[in-house]
């Protein structure tokens, strides 16, 4: 996998750009910080479980929330570096315009999918706090909590591919 963080970002000119890039990196710090919470949980259950024989019964719904915000805390951060999905068979083999134009495809595809994600998750986390919709298992978050960070992530995501599409398309030359 190739790193292009220094080099996307010093060609980021626009301070909007930088304020997007900043925000995801943050966000994928988040998301790390939380994998090392949910492992240390995990961890924690697992020894309440079998070595004192007193199970905890909220971490496992616990760890599905946060799964959902690891997930989506880190998708633009990977976008932003390159590093997302991509069908390798067809830009691998691709040159000059023909490349191009796949890269802006996919930065399109995925602004596509991320507005669709943010509008229909802002429709439900309006829903959950407007009415007060609990969790059903024993830990009963008010769901519109854990469901902010799927908002948030789509937000971010949505705005990272539009940020890189646009350089993308502007961009001079043909890489």
């Amino acid at each position: 996998m190739k790193d292009n963080t220094s080099e996307e970002v010093a060609y980021s000119s626009s301070v909007f750009i930088r304020v997007i890039e900043y925000l995801s990196f943050g966000a994928a710090v988040f998301s790390a910080v939380l994998v090392v919470f949910t492992l240390l949980m995990t961890g924690y259950s697992v020894f309440q479980r079998y070595v004192l024989g007193t199970p905890l019964t909220w971490t496992d719904e616990m760890s599905g929330f946060l799964v959902v915000a690891i997930v989506m805390l880190g998708a633009a951060e990977t976008l932003r570096r390159g590093e997302h999905i991509s069908v390798d068979l067809l830009t691998s083999k691709a040159t000059g315009k023909r490349k191009k134009a796949l890269g802006l495809w996919s930065y399109i595809a995925t602004a596509f999918l991320a507005a669709i994600i943010f509008i229909s998750t802002w429709e439900a986390v309006k829903f959950s706090y407007t009415i007060g919709v609990y969790s059903s298992g024993y830990l009963e978050a008010p769901l519109w909590i854990p469901q902010s960070f799927l908002l948030f992530g789509a937000g971010l995501l949505f705005l990272i591919s539009v940020a890189r599409g646009g350089e993308s398309l502007f961009k001079r030359g043909d890489d």
